[in-house]
């Protein structure tokens, strides 16, 4: 059916302005996607055996900025202490063993739970696959990548939860993979079970779109603007409370185990109930990587993206370019986790792209639901594809991804540089039976009462021991 925005049709092309210069440039690439996707049912799921040989290549395409044994025990020591501050963990393995640095607390940490979250995913790991080789992994936590490429200096080999074309930062799998206590995110396996209930079917979804975002940059703001006009009542739009949101996140804990905060801000959205729209809109915020794309992937609903192209510079002269292992840097964004190089316009979401600060999304937002209402088999064969380019990131792929990683870092370095590390930073050896002792007081109450929880299979040899030390101590996952 039709839908109807402000009381027109987006068929009705009297109530569609034309666009000129770059909006119709916009029309056009977003028209090239929708035509891309075919519609019969042999035909419109992704090639699953291609899709996943760029899996295993994922790892290689990372690493692809270093020769083996190339980086010293000195350099690693320089990358950790360059990664800016309170922004920073470290971890080591040796032996095939879990250790973890007495970092100093005021000059070291990652926000909310993201380092008690890491430890506990290589442990993980290393259950897994024991035979993982020594390796260093310092880690920048922020959401962004921190380690430029820059002319006549080597590439940096830290690990982060981003890159980009720019960037050598080398992604691990980020925390949400294991869940996010306060959002109420269950871990990605529970996530994507549970998507395949009924009332995220196709055809129990609103046709409608939900944007939950804040104008945080010019583009949103200008988009915030103009939207009520030119879409109406199409547009679902959500602005949590910003000082709530941080009270949710930083301060209010657990009532039990189990139970999460129950108190929830202004226009609070989970994300199920946003897959319960046909739509989504994502705009870039701080960064434009948004850890729970994933997730709104595997809700089956047309994943819309709006924002500009990244400028891409050329890289240094030297650098590893931006193809290698038979994938290569994603063209719509400027950051990307590790699965960026699988992501493809027009094949599991729509890319709009935009010009100067924005003041045209609105109208180019418009234009590309009505393509989609014009086309609504392919529109849902877009959301089938990406639905399933999740689906194909399973745990099993997650942890084989990580373990190809950590072993292809470990050839990069020179031998014994995490055992030299691990000794010069006084490492402490992390198993599950000791891993509260290093889980500081503010962060127990979501990792023992939520966390603990959701893996309890997983934790059932995991005693609840007290902190060895105080909150402001040293060596503690801050």
């Amino acid at each position: 059916r039709s839908r109807s925005c402000s009381g027109a049709s987006f068929r009705d092309a009297d109530a569609m302005p034309t666009s000129l210069g770059a909006s119709a440039r916009a029309a056009d690439v977003v028209e090239k996607q929708v035509r891309r996707a075919r519609v019969d049912a042999d035909t419109c799921s992704l090639n699953a055996s291609l899709l996943r040989r760029k899996i295993s290549s994922l790892a290689d395409f990372h690493l692809r900025h270093w020769k083996p044994r190339s980086v010293s025990l000195r350099e690693m020591q320089s990358t950790y202490g360059g990664l800016a501050g309170w922004g920073r963990t470290r971890f080591q393995i040796v032996d095939g063993a879990l250790h973890y640095p007495d970092l100093k607390h005021n000059t070291f940490g990652c926000v909310l739970r993201r380092t008690p979250i890491l430890a506990w995913a290589l442990l993980e790991l290393l259950e897994r696959h024991p035979k993982l080789p020594d390796v260093d992994v310092p880690v920048n936590c922020r959401d962004k990548p921190g380690s430029e490429l820059r002319p006549r200096r080597a590439p940096i080999l830290a690990f982060s939860y981003t890159t980009g074309r720019g960037f050598s930062d080398v992604p691990l799998p980020d925390y949400t993979y294991w869940g996010l206590p306060y959002a109420d995110l269950p871990p990605w396996p529970a996530w994507l079970k549970s998507m395949e209930e009924p009332q995220y079917a196709w055809g129990a979804k609103r046709d409608s779109i939900i944007w939950v975002g804040s104008p945080t940059n010019p583009l949103r703001s200008a988009f915030a603007k103009c939207a009520a006009a030119e879409l109406g009542s199409t547009l679902v739009h959500r602005m949590p409370n910003k000082d709530q949101m941080h009270e949710l996140a930083w301060r209010c804990k657990p009532g039990a185990p189990g139970t999460p905060c129950a108190t929830k801000p202004d226009q609070w959205t989970p994300l199920e109930e946003q897959c319960r729209h046909r739509y989504i809109l994502h705009m870039p915020g701080i960064s434009d990587w948004l850890e729970h794309f994933k997730h709104q992937l595997a809700c089956g609903s047309v994943n819309i993206f709006l924002g500009r192209r990244p400028n891409h510079r050329a890289l240094p002269d030297g650098a590893a370019p931006a193809r290698a292992a038979g994938v290569s840097a994603p063209r719509s964004f400027e950051h990307f986790d590790f699965s960026g190089p699988l992501l493809r316009e027009g094949e599991g979401f729509i890319f709009v792209p935009l010009s100067g600060s924005g003041g045209g999304a609105c109208k180019q937002l418009r234009a590309t639901l009505r393509e989609l209402d014009k086309s609504p088999a392919k529109a849902q064969c877009i959301a089938r594809r990406g639905q399933q380019l999740a689906a194909e990131l399973a745990m099993p792929r997650v942890y084989d991804y990580m373990a190809s990683l950590l072993t292809g870092a470990s050839l990069r370095q020179q031998a014994g540089v995490a055992k030299a590390a691990a000794k010069a930073e006084r490492s402490r050896r992390v198993t599950k039976a000791n891993f509260f002792s290093f889980v500081p007081p503010a962060k127990r109450p979501w990792m023992e009462h939520i966390f603990r929880q959701w893996h309890s299979d997983r934790f059932n040899a995991t005693p609840l021991l007290p902190p060895r030390a105080e909150e402001t101590a040293s060596g503690l996952f801050h």
